[in-house]
């Protein structure tokens, strides 16, 4: 008996070091060909998660001098590729500016397009990039909450052109039942996953962030994104901004080794 026990256990373990062997094989594969994948990649479309699926989507672009990460969250938004700050950006800011913090009721303090963030992105943070990535920047087409959702019973979405913006609570892939306009699509990147929503600073502390989703129960809350939950807090708060905006599909990237000490990364030069 014990000799038959100890073949069996034999056979047991040869039969994990095999599969073992075999799963290493199939992942050194995979590395392999993923590596080929990433040296032959010319273009910003062909880095988006939805060609590589892999969380490492991540071109660098130059902000003030110095680079920075940035996601390539999709290939197709409005037809373009949608690129999303990695950080959020090292000054917190209000969503819009009210010293008093009160809100009358006639003023919209959650309405996008006259927000004060609106108006900061594609103003002071637009001067802020390079010219190169300004040269393949697109208008985006971006859905938002329209203003006849705040005084009726309606609850409708309209649009508006943009360089750069906020991304909505609807395309971070959350459903909440007190969100009932929906501005966008749900993006691939963030489905199933919350940790892939949350935001840190460039110290590397977590830090909740705004995004461009008004919260309907009050003129003045818009929703932001925390740590573990999904928070609606007054616009004159100062919250995260973590920037987005599109570029041509043929934008051409360029390898460096030059940005991040020890590691080759995607640029636009």
């Amino acid at each position: 008996m014990k000799t038959k026990y100890r073949e069996y256990a034999n056979l047991k373990i040869f039969c994990l070091l095999s599969l073992m062997s075999i799963t290493s094989i199939f992942l050194l594969v995979a590395c392999e060909n993923k590596k080929k994948y990433l040296s032959n990649i010319e273009t910003i479309e062909e880095l988006s998660y939805d060609y590589v699926s892999e969380e490492d989507c991540i071109v660098y672009i130059e902000e003030d001098g110095a680079y920075v990460p940035y996601l390539v969250l999709t290939s197709d938004y409005d037809g373009n590729v949608l690129l999303l700050r990695k950080e959020l950006m090292e000054e917190a800011r209000p969503y819009k500016e009210n010293e008093s913090g009160l809100w009358p009721t006639h003023e919209l303090g959650s309405y996008y397009e006259d927000s004060s963030i609106d108006d900061y992105l594609n103003t002071v943070f637009y001067e802020s990039l390079s010219q190169s990535i300004k040269d393949f920047m697109v208008e985006s087409n971006i859905e938002i909450t329209d203003k006849a959702s705040y005084i009726g019973s309606d609850r409708i979405s309209t649009k508006i052109s943009r360089k750069v913006f906020l991304l909505s609570l609807e395309e971070l892939s959350f459903k909440l039942k007190y969100i009932i306009v929906q501005e966008g699509t749900p993006l691939k990147y963030f489905e199933d996953d919350y940790t892939r929503r949350l935001a840190f600073l460039p110290d590397g502390k977590e830090f909740p962030y705004w995004t461009r989703t008004p919260e309907l129960w009050e003129n003045y809350t818009v929703v932001a994104i925390g740590d573990n939950e999904v928070r609606s807090e007054p616009a004159h708060i100062s919250y995260g901004i973590r920037p987005a905006f599109c570029v041509e599909k043929s934008t051409p990237l360029v390898q460096s080794t030059d940005v991040v000490e020890g590691e080759t990364v995607f640029i636009i030069e």
